[in-house]
């Protein structure tokens, strides 16, 4: 008798350990791929590359944490490149993939380079571009959805904010000047997105002057940032200048950034230095509330 009821139990703990997994009636196992550029710089990528162990550490947290396998991509110029994770986690039997990209707004990366690399969109002249870069478009069995870029939500507003707030003393005599990458394909998007996060922090803080630009980096700074934040800087006792960047702070940019004029060479410091400009040191990361927003769309996605 007692053999059987230990027997009944030890059954009962099987069926229940498999109830907890995600592949239990026939679920699929599920991955979660964070997508960003990527950059050159080791330093760049480091703030990006450590949100896997954040949204690791999140998802784990959670009551049930769909996913058997989460990792962060780049989508070129260094390793792990979107093909070699994809690869690996097609190896260790991933059967769906929810694909984030860890980019601001739609852009030409979003809607095209990422879907060709991913092989959910195809056209022969991008095709061809891209693996002229030396990047591998995928080729896999796994089921692969795109989720949003970051301007989905209001993730990117409250980040701001806060990059004002920690240099902000006085409101009423500040200016404020946000500096994003942009894309003239998709203007009307970027401008709108740069429009809401003025408004948000004039709101909250009560800052009254607030501009935009669109700037890469390089020479563009001294080109498209350096008027729009001296216009600023002339109407305001102090200019708050912010970057909607992933892992760049503008205090670099500017620190940097000079334009040739036949022989002579010109610094954006130069030009700034008559003028209260506080420029931030750190964009978007690093910041819990990223990795709370990929978790957030991950797990809608796997409901």
């Amino acid at each position: 008798m007692k053999t059987r009821i230990v027997m009944a139990l030890a059954a009962l703990g099987f069926l229940f350990s498999m109830i907890s997994t995600p592949a239990f009636a026939g679920q699929p196992k599920l991955g979660l791929v964070i997508i960003a550029h990527g950059s050159p710089r080791l330093e760049w990528n480091a703030p990006v590359l450590a949100l896997e162990e954040e949204v690791q550490t999140l998802l784990s947290e959670s009551d049930n944490n769909p996913f058997s396998a989460t990792r962060v991509a780049l989508m070129e110029f260094n390793e792990p490149s979107i093909n070699t994770v994809i690869k690996e986690m097609e190896k260790d039997g991933i059967e769906k993939i929810y694909a984030i990209p860890l980019l601001i707004a739609p852009s030409g990366h979003s809607q095209f380079d990422i879907p060709t690399i991913l092989g959910l969109y195809y056209e022969e002249e991008m095709a061809e571009e891209i693996r002229e870069e030396g990047t591998t478009i995928v080729d896999t069995k796994v089921n692969i959805t795109l989720g949003p870029t970051l301007n989905s939500g209001d993730v990117l507003k409250k980040i701001m904010l806060d990059r004002v707030r920690e240099l902000s003393i006085s409101p009423e005599s500040e200016g404020v000047v946000l500096l994003a990458h942009g894309d003239n394909y998709f203007e009307p998007i970027w401008s709108s997105l740069s429009a809401e996060i003025g408004s948000y922090i004039c709101a909250k803080t009560g800052i009254e002057h607030y501009n935009y630009s669109f700037v890469s980096v390089g020479q563009e700074f001294m080109a498209e940032g350096v008027p729009v934040v001296l216009r600023t800087a002339e109407k305001c006792e102090r200019t708050i200048v912010v970057g909607l960047y992933l892992s760049m702070g503008v205090e670099r940019m500017a620190d940097n950034s000079a334009m040739s004029i036949g022989k002579m060479k010109i610094e954006s410091k130069e030009l700034l230095k008559d003028y209260n400009i506080l420029f931030a040191p750190r964009g978007l990361l690093p910041d819990p509330r990223l990795a709370e927003w990929i978790v957030e769309k991950a797990l809608v996605w796997a409901k």
